[in-house]
């Protein structure tokens, strides 16, 4: 008789043997989480030691924790093997307490560093907020005074009529001030609230005009640059916002005797009666170039061209860079192909021709003004296509400077070759190749006999132009701006402080400050006639600074009309 064989030749696993393969299952998975965790920490944590920068730091973080985030969501749904019930509770509490979170928090701003701050609804007001309850409750009431004196505006060589100056090349032409600030410090002739805007301001004529958010309207506004009382505001229903760039207008107005010309975040762009705030004409840019709005909002201030005002709104079809009109803002021309950067347009003489120069969001193109035709192109982009600074000549060459890891490169536009890829358009000649020693993140620079001094992620650093090299780095004042005061540089440092540095290759010396403003500070200042304008989203403040004598409006040589 046979032996009785076994049923099952292979037979199923019993309870034990099923939590066991269960529990190994589980480690497995622990320790395959642990490890890939470890990885995206270590490598975070290498990125963030070895970034060139503050900004390049947060950015190694916030690419790391999402890279984290998402792995663990991977992890818990592919290892988790609790029951439906669990699962549903513990995804429950997650969303309660994003909600919770979510709720409590009122605001959410970041710095020049793009580091995140919070303000909760219990947090007493911001200094925005402050600023806009006193405006809604002390602010003429009435936009405009349409029945002002309407006659031109007498504007001479001592104004500052449009952004960054004279020429839009940061240079204070008046004297020093006694620079003693401890003992001597500026006197501060009036403070007031104002809405929020990164844009600076221009004075002419004792007027003083700059751009405001104040609620739900943009805003023109004039002041008495003596007393800073409201004289006027001209207002569009339009508001930008943006949790990294925060609210209002970016650009500054151009003023010129007839005129204001302000171009808002959003695009419309208004010619408005110096005196009266009336009017004149508007357009929106954007909607004229069939352009995309750029993530930031406009920034570039429009640029003055004999009888034309010339901006850049980006377009894909060649109708990017646009010159209106002055009288009527009919468009006479318009021109490029790329998307706008938020950079201002600017005027330079290239070879004995006057040349407009538009540094788009990839890269830096030469126009004649006249026509709009384009006459060279050279690549320049980073990530974020986030140009900001104006270029800057040196002779018959060109320095230029972004920030987000890209540099700075010096260009030769007097020796042109095809574009590689593209034949048909010509690109200037790299005079040093580009490298890494400034990077000039939405603040601008400025030029001193063969040396450019600016912010480099937020620390002043000195560079010699000839090779691009960089002497000295020092002076944390973050994403504030500088200006050149004779041989002095002015800092106005993103904390609110204004400080004056020796433009000098040799060594960095910081010869004097003081606090000017107590918020964040990205508004270019201005230097008057003796006197000191500084804003920032919330306040405008007028200091007159000791030892200059201030010049009545009207004084100086005339400018050309």
């Amino acid at each position: 008789m046979n032996a009785p064989q076994t049923e099952q030749m292979n037979p199923s696993p019993g309870p034990a043997q099923k939590v066991s393969q269960r529990r190994s299952f589980l480690r497995a998975g622990n320790l395959i989480g642990l490890g890939i965790s470890a990885v995206i920490l270590t490598g975070t944590t290498v990125a963030n030691r070895r970034a060139d920068g503050d900004t390049d730091a947060m950015i190694s973080v916030y690419a790391g924790g999402g890279f984290l985030v998402i792995w663990l969501a991977l992890w818990l749904l592919i290892f988790n093997r609790r029951s439906f019930r669990t699962r549903v509770t513990f995804v429950a509490l997650i969303a309660m307490a994003v909600v919770g979170l979510r709720l409590a928090v009122r605001e959410v701003w970041f710095d020049g560093d793009m580091r995140p701050r919070i303000r909760f609804v219990w947090s007493q007001p911001s200094p925005q907020e402050r600023a806009q309850q006193w405006l809604s409750e002390n602010a003429p009431t009435s936009p405009i005074t349409p029945n002002g004196e309407s006659t031109p505006l007498q504007i001479t060589s001592a104004d500052w009529a449009e952004y960054c100056g004279p020429g839009r090349n940061r240079i204070v032409s008046e004297p020093l001030s006694t620079l003693d600030w401890a003992t001597s410090p500026p006197l501060e002739l009036w403070r007031r609230p104002v809405g929020q805007a990164w844009s600076s301001c221009v004075i002419a004529d004792g007027l003083l005009f700059t751009q405001e958010q104040r609620q739900e309207q943009e805003c023109v506004v004039c002041y008495d640059a003596d007393t800073g009382a409201e004289l006027w505001r001209h207002e569009d229903t339009a508001r930008y916002d943006t949790a990294q760039g925060a609210v209002g207008p970016r650009a500054t107005p151009t003023v010129t005797p007839e005129a204001v010309f302000a171009l808002g975040a959003t695009g419309i762009l208004n010619a408005l009666h110096p005196r009266t705030g009336e009017l004149l004409w508007t357009t929106n840019v954007c909607d004229d170039a069939g352009s995309e709005m750029v993530e930031w909002g406009l920034s570039g201030s429009p640029l003055i061209y004999e009888d034309t005002v010339i901006v850049d709104a980006g377009s894909p079809d060649g109708r990017g860079v646009a010159a209106y009109s002055m009288k009527n803002g009919s468009r006479l021309w318009s021109s490029g192909s790329h998307k706008a950067g938020y950079t201002s347009p600017r005027l330079e003489t290239l070879q004995g021709k006057i040349t407009l120069l538009v540094f788009h969001g990839d890269g830096l193109e030469a126009f004649t003004p006249d026509d709009g035709t384009s006459l060279w192109f050279y690549p320049w982009t980073n990530q974020y296509r986030i140009n900001v600074a104006q270029p800057l000549l040196w002779s018959d060459q060109i320095f230029l400077s972004s920030g987000y890891d890209s540099g700075c490169v010096l260009l030769d536009p007097t020796q042109l070759s095809p574009l590689k890829g593209n034949a048909t358009v010509q690109t200037p000649t790299e005079v040093w190749p580009r490298n890494r020693n400034l990077k000039l993140k939405f603040n601008e620079a400025v030029l001193f006999q063969d040396h450019v001094y600016g912010l480099d992620d937020g620390i002043l650093a000195c560079i010699r132009v000839a090779d691009g090299k960089r002497i000295w780095k020092r002076g944390r004042y973050k994403f504030g701006h500088v200006l050149l005061w004779q041989d002095k540089l002015l800092v106005q440092a993103e904390d609110g402080d204004v400080v004056v540095v020796e433009a000098n290759p040799e060594e960095f010396r910081e010869v004097t400050r003081f606090s000017a403003l107590t918020d964040r500070t990205w508004n270019v200042p201005v230097l008057n006639r003796g006197r000191l304008y500084v804003r920032n989203a919330a306040e405008l403040a007028c200091f007159k600074l000791p030892g200059i004598a201030e010049q009545p409006p009207g004084t100086g040589v005339e400018t050309a009309e």
